[in-house]
């Protein structure tokens, strides 16, 4: 009894002392960001011998727990970073618990105008493309790379030649006559068109401003949308090198099936009789000596030997090949990063192709803990060989019975005087021998210092310049059709051009209790030149130099240059207000001052202002809808931002040059006012844009959605305004018109599956956009048939109408010299005969809707991207398919046509779309405004989807690459533009503008294999 008495002693004073242990700690668990406290939080306790227990925090995010010195506490939320706190024997019992946000998405920096935002906290329009996502697909020019990787954003590449440029579009149409495309800023550096000289592998990230609010910050030079571009800097403590390049080759993908030489010959037969049967009969044997010439007859007496000549210009393997390197320098007090590029880019038409040389050098210096200086510099040397206007069609119209060489195996040189100038025909000589190439260099550079005097404000100073210089340089010598009848024929044009921007701003920002406040103030001057010189000559004496001494012509057709000046000197302001880390407003407001407008209206202001409401950190949003939902914001704004890219002379009167008579014997030179008469009254086009906008997200982030709704009313458009003749001008610039443009910008980005081994990705976005003129001059609605109030300001087509084809039996009273076989033309407003009035919308360049999709698919160490654009409900002026199916549509009695083309009406095949072929093309052109005018015929429904690449690629192991001493390795294959998916039968639907006339070279497939290597 006395043992069991002491046993039991002995086990309650070791009870008693384990309770004397015990911490009781009580607590709350918030969000780090907004404080908001964080309901139904899960507690574990883990004590120092391995025991575990749970429990979960109140409806307010309280807590209570009792846990032994050395025990840790793990508190979780989901959707926040695990926290673990180690209990300790000193510490407070009262626990004040700040989560992270897990949300990677939701906590991505963001570059804006002179900032830079949490996304999360985003109030306007902004999308972001990451460095990763643009090097994706190899690419010349950095805005191809950018196409349709997000909604609002159109890009499309003027030409498939390589070096070509692209057009750009943020959201629509945004003004009449002014439109150069949006404004870039790169690193501090203003752009305007053309950014090929940007390295796509040296971009961070690109940040498209979209809405008025977003924009508003840069003022006059907004209208149209900013591109924010930031280039790769060190990172702190990182030194890295890294090498990737990639070689392949490009594979001809005919878009067009030539007839062979026995069609050929049927057709023409066919369409000199057509023509002329009394001249040329159909079955008399003279008639081939008065159509075909030698050669021809030659192979026609050989058995119809056919030749190829598209084969003859084009290269079926061309190869292409580029480097990247880059140095990173990130520890110590100074960073710097290094890279350097180039690229060669051989075309698949001879003599064609794209060459550039870049170098990128950017340095950061922490001087002291209050200073910081830096900048960054960009060479780029690149050379465009490009093809000749009309070389492809010409190779692909020539007479199959005709050989390209001659006996010696030099291209054949045949003198065509058919249309009354004589001319070579051949287009060998033309990819061989002429010169159409276009060189450029441009610099940009930027300097800046940074200061903090105190903590939170930062001042910032920066100084940039881009400094441009391009020459083009043309030749035709006179074994070329474009130089036989002059000789030699040649051009010069040069560009300079330099644009300095020095910006001020002073950042301020406090933070008290719930509330955020950053304020921004800044001061920037922009001063801008452009010169240009053209020479151009005729009757060289000899075609050794050809364009390299203009001064030898015989004859100087031009001689002149051209000077464009403009400053713009600006006041800024912003302020951006949170408050519980969920109600945000943002406040924007700048003046411009532009030498491009008279004293009365130089100044312009632009406010804007944008808010959101972060509804998912609200209290009312549940635990349970938050285990779901991982973010649900509402955005909305409403600015103005102004256009002023009026031309710089406009407020001036211009005078011509002009001779008068001088005491009735001799004549002096000297000046008349004529032309356009100056506009001192001139002012800003201006945009009002109103934005409403959502993001969400489910699933911690699986899925999110952004949608944006938007409307812009743009007032006060230039147009020229024709005079009375009595004025002594033919027109001034006017502010008068105006538009609209709507739209909607959609984002769906997912993660369906991903496990340890296997990973699916996918991204679709959506867009689409309608514009409307409202106004044009008082009293007029209409300036043409397809400019006038209702109608997009461009891309409409107004045309006759074509109703098929006359058949055997029709009335001919609408046209009455017409035949069984030629085209019809409806009468629309059935007066009972074809006049102007019968011209109605025949079709739109302006799509109703486009985008991309996006897959990204992992399984192992191996990967699969495949990323495909698509564009619908628009049609596009295919002139080409037009010249190319109707013999004699637009090359002459000597054109080859397609193998559609050879299925032409006749009385045994009247089911057809193909006029009967006619030497002098009557049968197509039978309208009462001469052989110039066509109809609906050349429009064609123009929607497609196109995969862009597709890329397989291995991610080296790192037990390999800890071996072989790199950080990473990535190989891969790619091919690009595998498949075109679309009823349009041009080279390729995705071109700029609405007519196929951007045909002018063909269409290739692309097979590469490269590498990414990191050390």
């Amino acid at each position: 009894m006395r043992k069991l008495l002491c046993l039991l002693v002995v086990f309650t004073g070791c009870i008693t002392s384990a309770m004397a242990q015990q911490k009781h700690i009580e607590g709350v668990v918030k969000d780090a960001g907004t404080h908001d406290n964080l309901p139904f939080a899960t507690i574990r306790v883990k004590s120092p011998a391995g025991a575990t227990s749970s429990s979960m925090a109140d409806n307010k995010g309280q807590f209570k727990i009792d846990a032994q010195p050395g025990a840790t506490v793990m508190i979780s939320f989901t959707g926040y970073n695990t926290m673990a706190m180690i209990v300790k024997e000193n510490d407070s019992t009262h626990w004040n618990i700040m989560l992270q946000n897990a949300n990677a998405a939701l906590s991505e920096v963001v570059v804006i105008g002179y900032g830079k935002e949490r996304r999360k906290d985003l109030t306007s329009a902004v999308a972001t493309v990451s460095g990763k996502e643009i090097v994706e697909m190899p690419s010349t020019n950095l805005a191809s790379a950018l196409a349709s990787r997000t909604p609002g954003l159109e890009v499309h590449a003027n030409s498939t030649q390589p070096g070509a440029g692209v057009s750009v579009n943020i959201r629509g149409l945004n003004s009449i006559s002014q439109l150069q495309g949006p404004l870039y800023i790169v690193d501090g550096v203003a752009l305007v068109g053309d950014i090929r000289n940007v390295n796509p592998a040296d971009i961070e990230s690109v940040e498209i401003l979209k809405d008025a609010a977003a924009a508003g910050i840069y003022g006059s030079r907004a209208a149209e949308g900013v591109v924010l571009i930031t280039t790769k800097k060190p990172k702190a403590g990182q030194t890295a090198v890294n090498f990737d390049m990639y070689a392949g080759i490009q594979v001809n993908n005919p878009a067009y099936k030539m007839l062979g030489a026995k069609d050929y010959y049927k057709l023409k037969r066919t369409a000199f009789t057509n023509a002329d049967p009394v001249s040329f009969p159909p079955n008399a044997d003279t008639t081939d000596g008065k159509i075909f010439n030698q050669y021809e007859l030659k192979s026609i007496t050989n058995g119809f030997q056919s030749y190829n000549w598209q084969n003859a210009i084009a290269h079926n393997n061309a190869p292409i090949q580029n480097y990247n390197i880059s140095l990173a320098n990130g520890t110590g007090s100074n960073r710097v990063y290094f890279s350097g590029n180039y690229m060669d880019q051989q075309g698949i038409l001879i003599n064609t192709g794209y060459k550039k040389y870049a170098g990128y050098l950017a340095d950061e210096s922490q001087i002291r803990s209050f200073l910081k200086i830096g900048g960054s510099v960009n060479f780029t040397h690149d050379q465009t060989r490009n093809a000749m206007p009309g070389e492809f069609q010409q190779s692909l119209t020539q007479s199959p019975l005709m050989p390209p060489y001659d006996s010696t195996n030099q291209p054949l040189i045949i003198i065509d005087n058919s249309t009354g100038i004589s001319t070579i025909i051949n287009p060998l000589t033309t990819a061989l021998y002429a010169t159409n190439m276009y060189t450029t260099n441009r610099t940009n550079a930027n300097l800046y210092l940074e200061l903090t005097p105190f903590k939170n404000l930062t001042l910032r100073s920066s100084i940039g310049a881009d400094i441009y210089q391009a020459e083009a340089d043309t030749y035709w010598p006179r074994n070329t059709g474009g130089g036989f009848s002059t000789n030699g024929s040649g051009e010069i044009y040069n560009t300079r051009s330099t644009d300095v921007l020095w910006e001020n701003t002073a950042n301020y920002y406090l933070t008290k209790g719930r509330h955020e406040l950053n304020v921004l103030g800044g001061f920037t001057f922009e001063r801008h030149e452009n010169f240009a010189t053209d020479m151009q000559g005729q009757y060289f004496p000899t075609d050794l130099l050809s364009f390299k001494n203009m001064g030898s012509a015989g004859v100087k057709v031009q001689d002149n240059s051209n000077y464009d000046g403009w400053s713009v000197r600006s006041l800024l302001a912003r302020a951006i207000y949170k408050f519980k880390g969920r109600y945000i407003l943002n406040v924007t407001a700048r003046q411009d001052g532009s030498s491009r407008f008279g004293p009365d209206n130089k100044f312009g202001f632009f406010p804007t202002v944008s808010g959101a409401w972060r509804v998912v950190d609200e209290p009312f949003i549940g635990y349970k809808l938050k285990t779901v939902l991982s973010d649900f914001k509402l955005r909305a704004s409403y600015g103005l931002v102004g256009n002023q890219n009026l031309p710089y002379d406009a407020i001036y009167t211009r005078f011509n040059q002009a001779q008068y008579p001088f005491n009735g014997s001799s004549v002096t030179s000297g000046y008349t006012i004529g032309g356009t008469a100056g506009n001192t009254s001139l002012e800003w086009e201006r945009q009002h844009q109103l934005n409403a906008g959502t993001d969400i997200a489910v699933l911690n982030n699986r899925i999110s959605l952004s949608v944006d709704v938007y409307k812009k009313n743009i007032s006060a458009l230039l147009m020229p305004l024709t005079l009375a003749p009595s004025s002594g001008f033919y027109n001034e610039q006017v502010n008068v018109a105006a538009m609209q443009t709507k739209g909607i910008d959609v984002m769906l980005k997912a993660t369906p599956i991903e496990t340890k081994r296997f990973a699916w990705q996918t991204s679709v976005n959506w867009s689409k956009y309608q514009s409307r003129i409202t106004k044009l001059f008082p009293g007029r609605d209409s300036i043409s048939l397809s400019l006038r109030v209702g109608l997009p300001p461009s891309g409409t087509y107004v045309n006759y109408v074509y109703d098929g084809l006359y058949q055997k039996g029709d009335d001919f009273k609408l046209n009455p010299n017409g035949k069984p076989g030629d085209i019809r033309i409806k009468d629309v407003n059935g007066d009972g005969k074809i006049t102007p009035q019968d011209e109605v919308v025949v079709g739109s360049s302006i799509p109703k809707g486009w985008g991309s999709w996006w897959n990204y698919f992992r399984l192992g160490r191996f990967n699969l991207v495949v990323y495909s654009t698509y564009q619908y409900g628009h049609q596009l002026n295919n002139l080409t398919y037009t010249n190319l199916t109707y013999y004699n549509a637009g090359f002459g009695n000597t054109a080859n046509v397609t193998v559609e083309g050879g299925k032409y009406w006749t009385p045994e095949n009247p089911n057809t779309n193909i006029p009967r072929p006619d030497a002098f093309g009557t049968s197509l052109r039978t309208l009462p405004g001469g052989t110039g005018q066509g109809s609906s015929y050349s429009i064609q429904k123009a929607a497609y989807i196109k995969i862009q690449h597709i890329t397989l690629g291995y991610d080296v192991d790192g037990n390999v690459l800890k071996r072989m001493h790199m950080n990473s390795l990535n190989v891969y294959a790619q091919v690009l533009n595998p498949f075109l998916f679309t009823g349009y039968k041009g080279v390729d639907p995705d071109v700029s503008g609405g007519n196929s006339s951007n045909e002018l070279y063909p269409r290739y497939r692309t097979f590469l294999l490269g590498l990414k290597l990191g050390l």
